[in-house]
């Protein structure tokens, strides 16, 4: 079932688009604006993004609180169109996060346990670049739903909520990374898999420096 909702604050208007799957509902908000509106703390963020391709002067995975500092970093060798299935994982005894792609797995320990939000990021710039994450589980739960950004659209962010988190859990999806001609670099083309909890805060405290860091 589908649905099209308006929200209307202050300052912007949100178009969303919202399914639902069992007790987990999504959906879809254009900006990073919209999203730090809805987002009160980052608590966790896993990224995969172009980065420079495998080579050694930058990375393509991270994981941390922050992905301007992220807390650990690897290299991966990205090919155009081929599905790349991830694990983000969170064990609630230790706090525990754990990204997992293309035989690696990064780290982080977060000190809090309070969130319930999973928002679903995907970016794309250049021309004839592409970038998908889709067949999401979590917890053994199939998403009727997917993260599709390309050079029409730029950005695309599906928002999760309805998932039972906080005692740890399990989120499984695929990432498609697409380009034609020169690779683009850096975060040009990019995922993340962003988790925190809900909080609708005043306008003028939105952090443009945090939204800023999403395009570094």
């Amino acid at each position: 079932m589908s649905s099209a909702k308006v929200f209307i604050s202050a300052a912007f208007v949100v178009f969303l688009f919202s399914t639902v799957s069992a007790e987990i509902v999504t959906e879809h908000i254009a900006t990073d604006a919209e999203m730090l509106y809805y987002l009160s703390d980052t608590l966790f963020v896993a990224e995969g993004r172009i980065g420079d391709r495998g080579g050694y002067a930058t990375f393509e995975l991270d994981v941390g609180n922050d992905t301007g500092a992220p807390v650990q970093t690897a290299n991966y060798n990205w090919q155009s169109g081929i599905v790349e299935p991830f694990t983000v994982s969170f064990v609630r005894s230790t706090g525990l996060v754990s990204f997992s792609l293309g035989g690696q797995t990064l780290e982080y320990t977060t000190p809090y346990f309070d969130f319930d939000q999973i928002f679903v990021r995907t970016r794309a710039v250049d021309a004839g670049t592409s970038v998908e994450v889709g067949e999401i589980v979590i917890d053994g739960v199939g998403v009727t739903d997917h993260s599709v950004a390309d050079d029409t659209s730029g950005l695309d962010i599906l928002w999760i909520r309805g998932a039972s988190l906080n005692d740890g859990f399990v989120f499984q999806g695929n990432a498609v990374l697409t380009w034609t001609g020169t690779p683009p670099t850096q975060s040009r083309l990019a995922f993340q898999i962003k988790v925190g909890k809900l909080g609708v805060i005043a306008n003028e405290d939105f952090s443009w420096g945090a939204i800023k860091s999403l395009d570094r």
